[in-house]
């Protein structure tokens, strides 16, 4: 991870796009006086939340540039299926992917819950609530990190998505 510095952008799993606006020396913790990252949520400015400097890269990440994000949207029509049929498997996996907030294996799983969605909805069948759970928290992580990167307000992403690959947004 690079240098950060006031002002940065960084990713914060599971709080999501936050902006750096501090670096302090503070007493916070038993191992007494270190620096820490102060980090703001850009969607939730009341929480401010406390990184150790010398922790940071295991708490937070860089925001991929702009021509990245449009790639991995180019690429939605190529991804791979992560489903997995056995539930207890398939939660454990899928929370793994949220974990490691990896662009590309996020956005295989929201478009593979999404057509697993739209297969039940077919076929007059429930889609499972933990599938609904996960599908929402990706969802939130990623549509708020592409939508930062993108000027564009989180719930807006889907339909940008839905407009550059000429597909209707469900």
């Amino acid at each position: 991870m690079k240098n950060i510095e006031i002002n940065d952008a960084v990713m914060h799993v599971p709080e999501g796009v936050c902006k750096v606006t501090e670096i302090i020396e503070r007493d916070l913790s038993r191992y007494g006086i270190r620096q820490y990252y102060v980090l703001v949520p850009v969607y939730d400015r009341g929480t401010k939340i406390y990184i150790p400097t010398d922790a940071g890269s295991d708490k937070m990440k860089c925001l991929p540039e702009k021509d990245e994000v449009l790639q991995i949207i180019d690429d939605i029509p190529t991804c791979e299926s992560v489903w997995i049929d056995n539930d207890k498997e398939r939660m454990e996996s899928f929370n793994k992917i949220i974990s490691r907030c990896d662009h590309r294996e996020m956005m295989a799983l929201l478009h593979t819950l999404r057509n697993k969605h739209a297969e039940k909805v077919r076929t007059g069948k429930k889609f499972h609530s933990a599938d609904e759970r996960i599908f929402r928290e990706a969802e939130r992580i990623l549509f708020g990190e592409f939508g930062y990167i993108l000027d564009i307000e989180p719930s807006s992403v889907a339909g940008f998505i839905s407009d550059r690959l000429g597909t209707a947004a469900n």
